[in-house]
């Protein structure tokens, strides 16, 4: 999963940087193959690692960050903060398992998302100690824009692909389709709907980990719901910056979709595949 282009150009960054992308790898890599009594032993041994991880290699970042004075380091702290909260939360979840596949592959799905991400997104800021969140954004014309463009910047980011707006319109779509909800409160509640197609979905994960799917899984799942996250996440912190207060739910998947829905959205095209996303706000 390691590439090149995720250096930043500090050397204790990138070499932790690349420790967390093996570990991530090889708990992929136990997936399948592995007797039950290996896998709990090495599934153990990597939870602490990425454990130790959140509290010695964001401290470090953290430190140099103070050092270049750098403008957003709260906000940086926060993300640092979810992911360790995340990762404890995902420990208890595996021993309550018995260190189930289901549960590993939603680990693996979570890190993959998350860590792709922070490390080719919100990391590079560290190359030129640039804002996190940028500029103060401009006044938003509607949630569904600001929505639209985070999408758009987040698969550019962690897939290199680029996206089209093609229609606003009310969805349909596919049974098939995968679908993420993100709960939005604050001023305005509501929710945001993100609709992958399989064709997308089984794409950004081949272009992120070189893992072939035919059929979702907890994984799928679980790296989808992550990315949704980080889009409504982006998202949020653009609408707040114009001064309109709002805040993201956690992600949670959509069962039991007919291919009708009365939200208003957006399609996005890319090379690879639809993307259609909907925000509702009352």
């Amino acid at each position: 999963m390691w590439k090149e282009s995720y250096r930043v150009g500090i050397e204790f960054i990138d070499l932790q940087h690349k420790e967390l992308f093996d570990n991530t790898d090889r708990l992929l890599g136990m997936i399948e193959g592995k007797d039950a009594t290996g896998r709990k032993r090495e599934c153990f041994d990597i939870v602490q690692f990425l454990k130790g991880y959140a509290a010695n290699h964001f401290a470090e970042e953290e430190r140099y960050q103070l050092s270049i004075n750098y403008s957003d380091i709260e906000a940086h702290k926060t993300l640092h903060r979810i992911f360790a909260a995340t990762v404890n939360s995902l420990e208890q979840k595996l021993l309550d398992t018995d260190f189930s596949i289901p549960t590993l592959k939603e680990i693996g799905g979570f890190l993959t998302s998350w860590l792709i991400y922070h490390v080719a997104g919100v990391d590079q800021k560290l190359k030129k100690k640039e804002r996190l969140s940028g500029e103060k954004a401009a006044v938003i014309t509607s949630y569904i824009d600001c929505f639209a463009k985070s999408t758009g910047e987040v698969l550019e980011t962690m897939a290199g692909l680029t996206t089209q707006v093609v229609d606003y319109s009310t969805y349909s779509g596919s049974a098939d389709d995968i679908r993420i909800m993100i709960g939005l409160t604050g001023e305005d509640k509501g929710e945001a709907v993100f609709t992958y197609t399989k064709e997308i979905a089984f794409s950004l994960i081949k272009v992120m980990t070189d893992m072939d799917f035919t059929e979702a899984d907890e994984f799928v799942y679980s790296a989808l719901c992550e990315m949704s996250n980080i889009i409504s996440g982006n998202a949020s912190i653009k609408i707040n910056s114009s001064g309109r207060e709002i805040d993201i739910k956690t992600p949670t998947i959509i069962t039991g979709f007919t291919g009708e829905d009365n939200r208003s959205g957006v399609y996005l095209d890319t090379e690879r595949g639809r993307i259609a996303v909907s925000v509702n706000v009352v």
